[in-house]
């Protein structure tokens, strides 16, 4: 990556033991040290593991106290939300690809919900709300036009990426009837049509879970209560 606006490399942040003293070697003081500090209370699953990967010292120190791989006692039940173990060490590893990635996207937040659908309601099916007229749809063609412009799928003007965005964000304003529309939303459901761009229907299932099971929503309701 590239600093912005003078196109020399920009230096990413290490991890937590990749940071450590002596240019990254397993310095054996001071592991010990952070170690009996609580160091692990303050790293992620993803950066606990990650340090019992490539610290000998901190493998084993854990082992020591009698601590596991974080990822270990989910390899049977799943990961939180949804994310199976065999994805969640797919996207560890390597990158997945269009085809993985969108399994991935579609486990993690569509596995093991059923979404309310009630014909001749708000909750009616895609293929109905998607083509009913809705008070939003002149603030949401403004913000179609502008979303994403750089990207080839939404580039061009009333192309199928617009139009497809369009017909989503129509159908979530009446679908989330308390809230309607609402300016980012557009970013969301855009991202979800990068990963399925052929199917409508599961952008629409996965940006409905998205913000309900996520409870994303509450940052859109009247009065934004997640923002506090």
């Amino acid at each position: 990556p590239t600093c912005p606006g003078h196109g020399r490399p920009r230096q990413l942040s290490p991890s937590p033991c990749e940071a450590a003293p002596g240019a990254g070697a397993d310095n054996s003081e001071i592991w010990p040290k952070l170690f009996a500090a609580g160091l692990s209370g303050f790293l992620t699953l993803p950066e606990a593991r990650r340090c019992r990967l490539i610290s000998p010292s901190i493998r084993r120190l854990s082992s020591a106290a009698g601590q596991r791989d974080p990822y270990e006692g989910w390899k049977s039940v799943g990961l939180p939300g949804g994310l199976s173990q065999p994805i969640m060490e797919a996207l560890w590893a390597e990158d997945l690809g269009a085809a993985g990635r969108g399994q991935a996207w579609k486990e993690l937040l569509l596995g093991g919900i059923t979404l309310q659908q009630r014909a001749g309601t708000h909750q009616d099916y895609y293929e109905k709300l998607c083509n009913q007229p809705s008070k939003y749809d002149s603030v949401i063609k403004r913000d179609v036009h502008r979303t994403l412009p750089n990207e080839e799928l939404f580039r061009e003007r009333q192309g199928a990426g617009q139009l497809a965005l369009f017909r989503l964000l129509r159908a979530l304003a009446i679908r989330l009837a308390d809230i309607g529309y609402c300016q980012s939303l557009n970013l969301i459901v855009a991202t979800l049509i990068g990963v399925f761009p052929e199917d409508e229907s599961l952008v629409f299932n996965c940006s409905l879970a998205l913000l309900l099971r996520h409870s994303l929503v509450d940052l859109y309701r009247p009065k934004f209560p997640k923002l506090g």
